[in-house]
């Protein structure tokens, strides 16, 4: 008996010590995306910087984002809050967040940041995060895949690897579940 507690131990260890740099999360479709968030917008990053939270604790990423087009909300600009970020010679990373780049364009699936502060927050961390990029074909693809996430479906753990579709397509996907 004693032997049996010893293995399951160390099996626990061994899948504990592979998930350390990972996200788990529980797939949300497009469809409660967006029944979830308050604003659906396709922007473009205008300006990024990071900052410690008032306990200095965590570090967090604020973007500045010019809205193309609103789906749901009314916003024309926007500043999403993220947690992970550098601040001087510290650097906070957190699995499934990805930071901004300057001048890339995302479909954002948003509500407004708990703290009250102006800022909103991704809806289901990279699920809600869909950046926007031209295919070799020329076609406009909309992604929110990142590494070191992994998924929690019926009792199985597996790797997330996101959803990729055309722009056009996830659109339609929105704008049907608005009038649902």
């Amino acid at each position: 008996m004693r032997m049996v507690r010893i293995f399951a131990a160390c099996v626990l260890c061994l899948i504990l010590r592979s998930n350390l740099n990972a996200t788990m999360i529980v797939p949300i479709s497009v469809e409660e995306l967006t029944r979830r968030a308050s604003d659906v917008v396709e922007a473009t990053v205008l300006n990024s910087w990071s900052a410690w939270n008032p306990q200095h604790t965590l570090i967090y990423t604020y973007t500045q984002m010019q809205v193309i087009q609103s789906l749901k909300g009314t916003s024309q600009s926007i500043t999403v809050k993220q947690i992970g970020g550098k601040v001087g010679n510290v650097t906070q990373k957190v699995a499934g967040v990805r930071q901004f780049q300057i001048g890339e364009q995302a479909m954002l699936f948003l509500r407004p940041s708990q703290a009250g502060d102006g800022t909103h927050v991704i809806v289901g961390l990279m699920q809600g995060n869909f950046r926007i990029a031209r295919s070799t074909t020329g076609e406009m693809i909309a992604s929110n895949g990142v590494s070191g996430v992994h998924s929690l479906q019926q009792g199985k753990v597996e790797h997330y690897a996101g959803a990729s579709m055309r722009l056009a397509d996830l659109e339609s996907v929105v704008r049907g579940a608005l009038t649902q």
